[in-house]
């Protein structure tokens, strides 16, 4: 956002760049380092064949490029035997790290004994100041204050037998300047702070300053200091079983369920699918407003986000009614207004619920599956009624995967839904190849959507357009209605 970017200029630089300017020594660290980013370990990333013959054929050149990049940095930041980064590489074997660094100290040599102990010297410094700090008594405090408090004061003072002096005012200018400078050097090296990777970075979170919102703002944090120690699968399955139960029992109230007729319907103006289309769009914007008001705050962090690290099974299906932005509101509700009626229509209520309902509870168990397996990703967490609303989408665009789907009446024979279905699916697979995965929970959406089509793919099997016998009837006496109405027209 608001980052210029031109492919020329950056294809220029590239080009120019030679493999002496690759980072080294401790000192060239930059402060932006991050162990599991690494640092680049030659002017180009290896190739598939390269890392074929380097790690042999188990090893993709995106996981040797990464592993490499992330030892490189090691070896630089001098931290190659710290154990505190080992999670960043716990998915390699032993082998491949030492094939790795046997590569790198091979194509590009580092003191690695020397950086080791520039930081380690960095690191003993930090903990005396640290110390020093610690012990430092209140009375020197109490002296810095009554130094800073004259300081402060009137810097020249008239002499009481001569008057006034235009030297010695001057001199008090030039002095109170300068003494303004320093301090204000002074105060700017002490927000920079120590350089280096090791420097300590403080997080400051935005809390709200009224007394009572700052209440509830901290009833609904967490006071888990790290995820809860559990296997991958002691977090899936729970969730797993809870979904299929559920998804089992709306099933089979589908299979009995009967619309009812319109003299019992609540709007009986409004068309059975508008209608149920309307009431998903209400509680999502419910929950939406419910966001806004800090007395659910608490209610809302345990029950309406999907949370990997502390999963609560409940979740999988409240978190697709839950967005805390308009623009990730209107972004599902618009589709879902647009495409919702039409698969109503096709599908019957019951159905039509259980299929979003469905998508978006099988979408964030994808998610749930493929973050408790990455390494890192126990701190996800994600909401919104994507999965469902792209489940829906999808499964319309299946059903008509061979119809012709034309917009403004172009083109002539119109456009099979497989293509439209096929542009979605690359947009979901293009944006987990880019670094948008990193703030968009693209498996939701992937797992959502192939939900949305082997939901309808089954119920097509199994029932038909899965509509009650009474509301054929119902439709039956509508039409029945509608000609009599029409007779009456023309005698006229």
């Amino acid at each position: 956002m608001g980052t210029l970017f031109c492919p020329h200029a950056s294809r220029a630089l590239s080009l120019l760049r030679r493999p002496a300017d690759i980072i080294r020594t401790y000192e060239q660290l930059p402060k932006s380092y991050r162990d599991h980013e690494g640092l680049a370990f030659r002017r180009k990333d290896l190739q598939e064949w390269e890392a074929k013959g380097i790690f042999g054929p188990d090893m993709s050149a995106d996981e040797a490029n990464r592993l490499l990049r992330i030892l490189h940095g090691r070896r630089v930041a001098g931290t190659l035997q710290d154990p505190a980064f080992a999670v960043h590489t716990a998915r390699y074997s032993p082998q491949q790290m030492g094939t790795a660094l046997a590569y790198l100290r091979k194509t590009v040599p580092v003191d690695e004994t020397i950086n080791a102990g520039l930081r380690a010297e960095d690191e003993l410094d930090l903990l005396e100041q640290a110390e020093k700090q610690r012990k430092q008594p209140a009375a020197s405090l109490a002296t810095k204050g009554a130094q800073d408090a004259e300081s402060s004061q009137e810097v020249y003072k008239p002499d009481p037998v001569y008057g006034r002096s235009a030297f010695d005012e001057m001199r008090a200018r030039n002095v109170a300047r300068q003494k303004a400078k320093a301090k204000a050097l002074k105060e700017e090296a002490q927000a920079a702070g120590p350089a280096g990777p090791v420097a300590p970075v403080e997080y400051k979170e935005r809390v709200p300053t009224n007394a009572t919102v700052r209440n509830y703002y901290e009833k609904a944090q967490s006071d888990l200091e790290a995820p809860p120690e559990m296997s991958a699968w002691q977090r899936i399955l729970p969730s797993a079983v809870t979904v299929l139960l559920a998804l089992g029992f709306m099933g089979a109230v589908c299979m009995v369920y009967e619309e009812p007729m319109p003299r019992y319907r609540l709007f009986k103006d409004i068309s059975a699918s508008h209608a149920t289309v309307a009431a998903i769009m209400a509680v999502n914007a419910l929950v939406y407003l419910g966001w806004r008001i800090p007395p659910l705050w608490s209610l809302f962090n345990r029950y309406m986000i999907f949370v990997v690290a502390t999963v609560k099974p409940v979740s999988l299906f409240t978190a697709a009614f839950s967005h805390m932005s308009a623009g990730h509101l209107l972004a599902n509700m618009i589709p879902l207004w647009l495409v919702g009626p039409r698969l109503h229509d096709e599908l019957g209520r019951a159905r039509f619920v259980t299929l979003y309902v469905g998508c978006g509870a099988l979408g964030f168990l994808g998610s749930l599956v493929v973050y408790s397996l990455r390494a890192g990703g126990l701190v996800v967490s994600s909401l919104g009624a994507s999965g469902a609303t792209l489940g829906l989408v999808s499964a319309y665009l299946w059903e008509h995967r061979l119809g012709g789907f034309r917009l403004f009446g172009l083109p002539q024979d119109g456009v099979h839904g497989i293509v439209f279905l096929a542009m979605l699916v690359a947009s979901q697979v293009g944006m987990a190849l880019t670094r948008a995965r990193f703030r968009i929970d693209v498996a939701s959406h992937l797992t959502g959507m192939a939900a949305g089509i082997a939901g309808m793919e089954l119920m097509s099997r199994t029932g038909g357009n899965g509509r009650g016998g009474s509301s054929r009837v119902v439709d039956g006496m509508l039409a029945e209605r509608r000609r009599r109405s029409d007779g009456e027209t023309r005698d006229r």
